[in-house]
């Protein structure tokens, strides 16, 4: 795998999927450069905005095996990872328990409605998400590969739904807002989905090319200034540091952990490689820093007395991240100017 072949791969699986998707294209330029740096996505938004029609659009361009799990109340861990059955050979006489795996396993996972079940059931996708493996009985058995595990959120304004633990939250990579349609691209979807006519979209990868990609991507270099860049982006979100913003300090309860920082650097080697460059800037950090840190975030109760949200710390944050990380990037420009003059 060469940086130009995965170029290539990349717009063609973007283009197939804006063949059905009418719009969205930061959403799935995000949602790409999670998923290529081996992540795990959550999807926000409203119902009826396209985002189990993306996921299942993503695993046929891919030819990837796909289930999707609806979330419930009553959805038991067992129906996601699977169980022991007591059976017996074909004479009826020795009896043995037997594992049927259950619909986690395969590549590409939709968890539909997520916030659905509460925490019991949530829960069975942690050892899932962080090792990529199930364990039932004292036995271990290991996810295919590439996996992801791409999730659905609805607003906690409505009801019946639970909050996501602070372990669980954590790892997701990001969590990835979709926006309602402008006018014309109302317009469109209305006349592609009303008439006879469907879109139909090819596989232009396989899991062979998925894994190939995303062992490219890990390869891509990031200069220091870079990586303290993200670092400061993060370290900035913790109230207790001493150099974080006054919003942060006001309205923060607990801020983002090192997994945000290995999020930002993974997913910014993929944006790097899709927008045709074999290095990481700042622009691609700052890019992926709100679907990497908005769920991660933790706003007290000052925060709606101060009037701030989560963009509002995020700004702060960007700012004092980019005024901190100006002396090294003098120092840097320096460094050069000096080599050219002697």
């Amino acid at each position: 795998m060469t940086p130009e072949k995965f170029y290539e791969n990349f717009n063609l699986i973007r283009e197939e999927i804006a063949k059905v998707v009418v719009g969205q294209e930061v959403a799935i330029e995000q949602l790409l450069a999670g998923f290529f740096a081996e992540g795990h996505l959550l999807l926000t938004g409203l119902p009826g905005l396209g985002r189990t029609l993306i996921v299942k659009t993503l695993a046929e361009i891919m030819n990837l095996d796909y289930n999707r799990l609806q979330f419930t109340p009553d959805l038991l861990p067992t129906d996601i990872i699977g169980s022991e059955i007591l059976v017996s050979d074909k004479f009826g006489g020795d009896r043995s328990f037997k594992f049927y795996k259950g619909p986690i396993f395969a590549n590409l996972v939709l968890a539909d409605e997520l916030n659905r079940s509460p925490a019991r059931t949530q829960s069975a996708l942690l050892e899932v998400m962080q090792e990529h493996q199930v364990t039932v009985g004292g036995k271990t058995y290991y996810l295919p590969k590439p996996f992801s595990l791409i999730a659905t959120l609805n607003s906690l304004d409505t009801e019946g739904v639970w909050d996501l633990g602070e372990a669980q939250a954590d790892r997701f990579m990001m969590s990835i807002p979709l926006e309602y349609p402008d006018e014309d691209e109302e317009r469109e979807i209305i006349e592609k989905t009303t008439g006879f006519g469907r879109h139909k979209v090819k596989a232009v990868t396989d899991p062979e090319t998925v894994l190939a990609m995303q062992q490219l991507a890990k390869s891509v270099p990031v200069i220091p200034s870079v990586q303290k860049f993200a670092m400061s982006i993060v370290r900035l979100t913790r109230p207790e540091e001493a150099e974080c913003p006054a919003e942060v300090k006001r309205t923060v309860r607990l801020g983002a952990s090192t997994r945000a920082v290995q999020s930002l650097i993974r997913g910014s080697k993929v944006l790097a490689l899709a927008r045709g460059r074999q290095y990481v800037t700042r622009q691609d950090i700052e890019f992926l820093m709100g679907p990497v840190l908005n769920h991660r975030l933790l706003l007290d109760y000052r925060a709606q007395a101060f009037g701030y949200d989560i963009e509002d710390v995020l700004k702060a944050v960007c700012k004092a991240a980019w005024e901190r990380s100006l002396p090294s990037v003098s120092k840097w420009t320096n460094q050069i100017l000096k080599g050219k003059s002697e």
